[in-house]
Formats: C-alpha cells, sequence, structure tokens
C-alpha cells in the first residue's frame, strides 16, 4: 500500500482521530456509530478500534465483514471514505500494541476488561473529495 496515492491520502489524513463505522446488520439495514481510531492517526489502510464483544457492531460483522468508515478533516475541506472488510481480534498481544491508557474510561480493567475486543478494517477502497477528489483501489 506504498502507492503514490496512498501517501498523499495518509498524509490528508494525518491527525484525525475520529470516524463514523457503518456495518450492515442482520436485517440489511445500515449501522453507524461514531469510533476513536485511539490516536492512531498515521494512516496506512487499516484501522483499529475497541469494543464490547458483544456489541451490536461486533455482531454485525461476525455476519457481514463489509464495513464502511466515514473521516472528515475539520482543518480543511476533506471528506474520505474507506471501504473495507473488517474482522474482530481477542489476541491480547496484538490488543496490547493499539491500547492507549485512555482507554480505561471505558475498559476499567484495561486489556483484562472482560468481553473487550479490538475490531481490525483493512481498506479494500478509498474515496476523498475536497480540493481534489479521488479513489484508490488496494
Amino acid at each position: 500500500m506504498a502507492s503514490k496515492e496512498m501517501k498523499a491520502i495518509a498524509q490528508k489524513m494525518k491527525g484525525i482521530d475520529l470516524c463514523m463505522l457503518t456495518t450492515v446488520t442482520s436485517y440489511g439495514h445500515l449501522g453507524g456509530r461514531p469510533m476513536s481510531n485511539n490516536g492512531e492517526v498515521e494512516y496506512d489502510g487499516t484501522s483499529y478500534f475497541f469494543t464490547w464483544a458483544d456489541s451490536r457492531m461486533a455482531h454485525d460483522i461476525a455476519q457481514n465483514k463489509h464495513v464502511q468508515l466515514g473521516f472528515r478533516n475539520d482543518k480543511e475541506f476533506l471528506f474520505i471514505a474507506v471501504q473495507g472488510e473488517a474482522r474482530i481480534l481477542t489476541d491480547k498481544r496484538v490488543m496490547k500494541d493499539h491500547w492507549r491508557e485512555e482507554l480505561k474510561q471505558w475498559f476499567k480493567d484495561g486489556l483484562d476488561t472482560e468481553g473487550l475486543v479490538m475490531i481490525v478494517v483493512d481498506a479494500r477502497r478509498i474515496n476523498w473529495w475536497g480540493e481534489d477528489e479521488g479513489e484508490i483501489d488496494l
């Protein structure tokens, strides 16, 4: 994913922490919710989020891995849509690399919080609109 276009869009995304994560529900509807990528704002095509194993979002992903992330850069006119495939991880060794202490406000026992899982979203297509617009298929 080290293409010139990917590097350029990653630079534009630098600093964007919040996004809307949209899943497909078991009824075929779209379900969106705001998520933080925990300050991991050096985008390389993969996004990481923590949630509860019994959340609607985790259940949706278990049934349908196709998701979309919607980003907006407040510093300039820029909207980014990342279509990707999500998976749920429970491996604490992997989760540790993405853990931030600030997450304890939601997960009080840290990585030992019962029911904690990590969602990993691998981008398959990225579209953006702003001063210019474009698309990258990965």
